[in-house]
């Protein structure tokens, strides 16, 4: 039973499983570049000294970004013309261009979606939880076949192509379970099947309707370290009612502009948690060392694959052959 669950799937879903593999190792290369490429921020910095480096070099900002790399970017209008770039944190002025490598978007396309929207990545979700039944139900054939789950590492006897399908198991299953998992849950997250998504923080209930603080002078952002910050919007400088919105690594606020008070304030939930923790083991924004080692177990897939077609090959050639038989 369990070697027929292992075998068929295996074989329906090899291809949709070995472009999810290949895709997904060449998708690990790209945090890890970027995260040493990044221009960190000095360890002290706060989010008010980094929002008035900004401001000083483009007066019409309105956004800051960093991303889990550490990359930070901004966003804003000269002359009704909007301007992005990624910024150094120590001068406040661009270094590189905004705009995403062309290669990973595309490759990001495929391996989520196959450029099918909403129907590819069901489809790619199908593939992910083929993978997941591949790789549990070849944990279990492993462990019968060394004869227990303590002798995991035992030495192999066999044919090559066996013994090769068997040790790159050993090594990538966990790695695949985890990618698998992780992807199931991602892609769930975005069908919003998961209690994971934060409430909006709406308007504030009162603001002091005042304008012109410098950002270097409020207190709110000098309390918070440029090291968790993920998101700042700015508020039109004409519109006293509107509000600076703050994201971090703890949560959401939003701060008077006049004031430089925290007006307002939204803890991470427990779901939102879960699922930014999933999301950076899944695409290694965050871990691209741990992004790394998944996409080089992920190579096993293909290799895993050509393995166990010589092997059901083998298996089927080997199979005695009768002149006249019939069924009983």
């Amino acid at each position: 039973m369990i070697r027929a669950l292992h075998r068929w799937p295996g074989l329906i879903a090899l291809a949709l499983v070995t472009l999810l593999a290949l895709s997904g190792a060449a998708l690990s290369v790209f945090p890890a570049a970027e995260r040493f490429t990044a221009a960190e921020a000095p360890a002290q910095m706060s989010v008010a000294d980094l929002a008035a480096r900004v401001q000083a070099a483009y007066p019409g900002v309105e956004q800051i970004k960093r991303a889990p790399s550490g990359r930070i970017t901004a966003y804003w209008f000269d002359q009704d013309a909007p301007g992005a770039a990624v910024i150094d944190p120590a001068t406040g002025k661009a270094i590189a261009s905004a705009d995403p490598n062309p290669v990973q978007r595309w490759l990001t396309t495929l391996h989520r979606s196959l450029f099918l929207d909403d129907t590819g990545r069901i489809v790619m979700a199908a593939g992910a939880l083929a993978m997941l039944v591949l790789a549990c139900s070849g944990m279990l054939l492993v462990a019968r076949r060394a004869g227990g789950w303590r002798r995991w590492f035992a030495p192999l006897k066999g044919p090559l192509a066996s013994r090769l399908h068997v040790e790159i198991a050993r090594i990538a299953v966990a790695g695949l379970i985890l990618s698998s998992v992780t992807a199931l849950w991602m892609t769930a997250s975005t069908f919003d099947l998961l209690p994971d998504k934060a409430a909006s923080l709406g308007m504030p209930a009162q603001v002091s309707e005042q304008t012109g603080l410098p950002v270097a002078a409020m207190e709110a952002l000098q309390n918070i370290p440029v090291s968790s910050l993920r998101d700042l919007s700015f508020p039109a400088p004409d519109d006293p009612t509107d509000v600076f919105t703050i994201k971090t690594d703890e949560g959401a606020g939003q701060i008077d502009q006049g004031t430089g008070a925290l007006v307002s304030w939204q803890a991470l939930g427990f779901g939102e948690w879960v699922t930014e923790t999933i999301y950076m083991l899944h695409t290694g924004r965050g871990a691209a060392a741990l992004g790394l080692i998944l996409g080089l177990l992920s190579l096993g897939v293909p290799a895993m694959g050509v393995t166990g077609v010589i092997m059901w090959l083998g298996a089927r050639a080997a199979r005695p052959r009768i002149a006249g038989n019939a069924m009983a």
